[in-house]
């Protein structure tokens, strides 16, 4: 196989990863919105009616949302690149590709130096707390709030001893559960002398944990992304040489063809 060959499969294979990296951003990404936006839509509205702030834990999913979609878009390009065999659409994939490989490092940047700090804490935590407190008003939210305790497996909002100022017992959601066969799970004791109960931690510390990880996952994946951009990056310009070199090969070809049928 010559170097064509070479940089073209590749190249087709670079441009698969770099989409399924691309693709898996973006699931992140709606799944992270998804996540805080459970979170928020069940604090008290009144609270916020004059807050246009937009926290980071809101906004790193929109970044890297649009990023991925650059990626994804850059990607397609790259694979039509390819196909057409053309090095003028090798050559806007380089410029795209570039321009993708700034945003996936800048995301990363900015969600490592602004996120992923003690903002995004305050932020959750605030949230959880502001939960929490309509949680005891409010059955609604009561029974939504018992869901993210089951999912987080956390209890309260700084501790479970939250729930020892107004509550006779732990609600539900801060047991374990037992599953017998077929029948339906059951809670185990549920007093305030519940050992594992006890040994949860607050949905506020459980929450911000969770968001700092997904924020560092999304930014190390894109550095990641950005590494594999770059190396694609490496791989078009050989395959532009290449379809060059055979390009002009093929014209003198056809140049000695035309001389021998004037001779």
């Amino acid at each position: 196989m010559g170097t064509y060959s070479i940089s073209k499969v590749t190249l087709y294979v670079l441009n698969t990863i770099y989409m399924i990296l691309g693709l898996g951003i973006a699931a992140t990404s709606i799944w992270f919105f998804c996540e805080v936006h459970d979170f928020t839509t069940l604090r008290n509205s009144n609270h916020y009616l004059l807050d246009y702030t937009v926290y980071w834990p809101q906004a790193i999913p929109w970044i890297f949302l649009i990023v991925s979609l650059i990626v994804i878009g850059v990607s397609c390009c790259g694979f039509t690149s390819v196909h057409k065999k053309s090095k003028g659409l090798i050559t806007v994939f380089l410029t795209a590709q570039s321009i993708a490989i700034l945003f996936l490092i800048a995301a990363s940047v900015v969600a490592l130096v602004f996120a992923d700090n003690k903002a995004t804490d305050d932020f959750v935590k605030d949230t959880v707390w502001d939960v929490y407190f309509q949680a005891k008003s409010d059955v609604e939210v009561a029974d939504k709030f018992g869901i993210i305790e089951r999912k987080l497996h956390c209890c309260g909002a700084d501790s479970p001893r939250d729930y020892k100022n107004w509550k006779d017992e732990f609600p539900t959601s801060c047991c374990d559960v037992f599953y017998h066969g077929f029948l339906e799970p059951y809670a185990i004791d549920c007093q305030f002398t519940n050992k594992l109960a006890n040994e949860r931690h607050g949905c506020s510390t459980v929450a911000a944990q969770y968001a700092r990880i997904v924020i560092k996952v999304l930014s190390g994946v894109s550095i990641f992304t950005a590494v594999i951009g770059i190396t694609t990056l490496a791989v078009a310009v050989l395959l532009s040489r290449a379809l060059e070199k055979r390009r002009r090969i093929q014209r003198l070809k056809n140049e000695a063809e035309s001389k021998k049928v004037l001779l």
